[in-house]
């Protein structure tokens, strides 16, 4: 089981949670970009009102080595949401799964710009959708789906099932943003896919069954 990343007793920053959910962001960028560029969101949130502080070299060693970490265990099919991040029927949305959405999409904006420069599969998009919106809703249920009935979005599974699928979301998305970074065109090294029968709702969140969706090739 993956865990949350434990830093100096001196981290004045955001919440293990929240790195967990900035870092795999991270990790899902189609192009090359340097650490500096979303490590200070770390820091401040996304909020820059104030002049954070710096992180030590310390701090900084632990992130990067976490982050590191995270690609190699999804490349290898063995990335694990820890366990305080993985949806339970009986707790509900925790207060750690609103800090991971938060620090995912803390960090997405500096990683948005490069899948719109890419071609994407259609199960890809789908997924990349899928998951975005899964992160709007663990931040602030109530108010995203108020915004989705607004914009007439029908037939998306349930929340809880797209929380039970988070795992599934990011692993598919993080490698194919690893191919495309590296530009090849070779079949993935890991079956996102593992486990979801034939029949059941598509992970992506198109509403259709899996082997009318992204199964119809697989």
């Amino acid at each position: 089981m993956t865990t949350l990343i434990t830093l100096s007793k001196d981290w004045d920053g955001m919440p293990p949670a929240f790195i967990e959910g900035a870092l795999l962001a991270a990790n899902a960028n189609p192009a090359a970009m340097e650490p500096d560029t979303w490590l200070p969101v770390l820091m401040h949130g996304g909020l820059t009102e104030e002049e954070p502080a710096e992180i030590t070299t310390a701090d900084r060693a632990a992130i990067l080595a976490h982050f590191e970490n995270q690609y190699l265990m999804i490349k290898a099919g063995e990335y694990e949401l820890p366990a305080v991040l993985q949806w339970q029927e009986a707790v509900g949305l925790s207060e750690a799964m609103g800090h991971f959405a938060e620090g995912f999409l803390a960090v997405w904006p500096y990683v948005e710009g490069n899948w719109s420069e890419k071609p994407l599969s259609d199960g890809t998009a789908r997924m990349l959708s899928a998951l975005l919106t899964t992160c709007m809703l663990m931040m602030d249920e109530a108010d995203t789906l108020a915004q989705m009935a607004d914009a007439g979005v029908e037939s998306m599974p349930e929340p809880q099932t797209l929380y039970a699928s988070l795992p599934l979301m990011i692993t598919e998305v993080v490698m194919a943003a690893d191919e495309l970074q590296q530009g090849g065109s070779a079949a993935q090294s890991v079956n996102p896919y593992k486990g979801v029968g034939r029949n059941d709702l598509c992970p992506c969140g198109s509403g259709k069954k899996f082997k009318q969706c992204c199964g119809k090739h697989q």
